[in-house]
């Protein structure tokens, strides 16, 4: 990578932190005059994707490097992975709630209990798409053609994190994302398909919005 490409790659990283961490200050800055939440989420999300096509443009990146790939197989592992990690935690959880009574799914879910049939199908399924599609398809996937892979699994995890404090909440609401993120990153990594993250993200967040657990 010559030395322009390197730094509108560096320029563009810079520029995605900033408005990832900029977004939740500047929407509650503007209150009253802001979007819904979702509207607003779904506006910086769209400029994250727009920059990052461009970035793939003037770097020379395939956008079939996204991983749009085995949409059958990366499913079916991503729902594998889905059961057996909720299984560990959920016997991990009753554990620890019967040896030291602490209750670790109060950590996991936002505790809003999502019912409407249209937010549900933007928070379970929409939404782990196009977050999929940019954090691991783009995000995770231009930078690791540039660095490391542990690079690209801190920064992309990070940038996810970031994205996700636009509510306010509790401890969840960057623990979550940022265990979540490291996870989904090495699957997509082991899995080369997007399909892999995104039906476990589907299968991770109806628990987390309808407060199942």
């Amino acid at each position: 990578m010559d030395r322009m490409k390197f730094l509108a790659f560096l320029g563009s990283i810079a520029a995605l932190a900033v408005l990832e961490w900029a977004s939740p200050s500047l929407y509650h800055l503007l209150r009253a005059g802001a979007p819904p939440p979702l509207a607003w989420t779904a506006m910086v999300r769209g400029m994250d994707i727009l920059l990052f096509l461009i970035l793939f443009r003037v770097l020379a990146v395939p956008i079939s490097a996204a991983g749009l790939k085995k949409p059958a197989t990366g499913t079916l592992i991503g729902l594998g992975a889905a059961l057996v990690l909720g299984g560990v935690f959920f016997v991990f959880a009753y554990l620890v709630r019967f040896l030291w009574k602490i209750d670790l799914t109060a950590l996991v879910g936002p505790g809003g209990g999502v019912h409407d049939p249209g937010s549900l199908i933007v928070l379970c399924l929409v939404g782990p798409f196009t977050e999929e599609l940019f954090f691991r398809g783009l995000c995770y996937t231009l930078i690791k053609t540039h660095t490391a892979v542990w690079i690209a699994v801190i920064l992309s995890t990070a940038l996810f994190g970031a994205s996700h404090l636009l509510g306010g909440g509790g401890l969840h609401v960057i623990l979550v994302p940022l265990c979540g993120g490291v996870v989904l990153a090495l699957l997509y990594e082991l899995t080369e398909s997007l399909f892999a993250p995104f039906a476990l993200h589907a299968a991770a967040n109806p628990i987390l919005f309808t407060k199942l657990i």
